[in-house]
């Protein structure tokens, strides 16, 4: 399975951008069920050549770049519709490499557009390390997560930060900390929280990629009430920082390309577009009545 993902990856982006562990932390996700939720291709000879999975966000369907146009693309889409009507869905969603032409063409042709693009950032740590250090006004300080006592003013606030974005999908308490702080390179210490007065009113989760040296934000977010105070830049340099100190040598951080206050702030931190991800919607069909 690794295997398969990797091909289409560098295919699609032109590095893999998944490792094993990332596969079994969606495997072991509570709103999984194997069962009902992954199906795998096999060829004649019991190869593994397409998977298809669907999860509360979306839905993924992968072939490898070898066995393109013999339908295998087209038997996952219907499968994972199909799936998605039976978890009560609105929207199909899918989420496409740029590079993936036999994708585009079996999306759109099935009714899909592309509503938005995911962008990869990233900078070498060397490179931004004459940025001015990060700063906060007076009246906020900045530190690291502490879990146990910061879960829930982070899950509420990630909710209140991301509510109004389009692809905003809303979590339980227990659904963020499984995704977020449960993970298996979640990096607690290179996190950041910024807080005014004991009230956190932004924060930055970080994970950690050793064998690429990489230190990946997976989320920033600030209060909208604080945003525009430079808030979310302090907390992007002093995650660098503690990039650095880990001996990381890159940093990297995922944006839609329907949030520009974050990619300016993103670029201005030194940050570049390393590859792009499409993501494609089409309303869910309903079920045909039975009379």
């Amino acid at each position: 399975m690794l295997a398969l993902l990797v091909a289409r990856d560098i295919a699609d982006l032109g590095m893999p951008d998944v490792t094993l562990e990332d596969l079994l932390d969606e495997w072991r996700g509570s709103d999984v069920d194997l069962a009902d939720d992954a199906r795998v291709v096999l060829d004649g000879d019991g190869a593994l050549v397409g998977y298809g999975m669907v999860r509360r966000p979306g839905a993924q369907a992968v072939v490898h770049p070898a066995h393109e146009g013999q339908g295998i693309g087209t038997r996952l889409l219907e499968w994972a519709e199909d799936r998605g009507r039976g978890r009560g869905r609105e929207f199909h969603r899918q989420w496409v490499g740029s590079a993936n032409e036999s994708a585009r063409a079996l999306l759109t042709g099935a009714g899909y557009a592309v509503v938005r693009t995911y962008w990869r950032m990233a900078c070498t740590l060397d490179d931004v390390a004459g940025l001015s250090p990060a700063r906060v006004p007076d009246v906020f300080e900045l530190r690291a997560v502490d879990v146990d006592r910061d879960a829930d003013a982070l899950h509420a606030l990630d909710a209140a930060s991301f509510a109004s974005r389009p692809d905003y999908v809303p979590e339980s308490l227990a659904e963020f900390r499984e995704e977020h702080l449960e993970a298996h390179d979640f990096a607690p210490e290179l996190s950041r929280v910024v807080h005014e007065r004991g009230t956190i009113v932004g924060f930055l989760l970080a994970r950690r990629w050793d064998e690429e040296r990489v230190g990946y934000v997976d989320i920033l977010a600030v209060d909208p009430r604080h945003q525009r105070r430079g808030l979310g830049t302090a907390l992007l340099r002093s995650a660098f920082d503690a990039f650095a100190a880990a001996r990381l040598g890159e940093a990297q951080l995922g944006v839609d390309s329907d949030n520009p206050r974050a990619l300016h702030v993103y670029e201005r931190a030194g940050m570049g577009v390393r590859f792009r991800t499409d993501i494609y919607e089409r309303p869910v069909d309903p079920l045909p009545s039975r009379r």
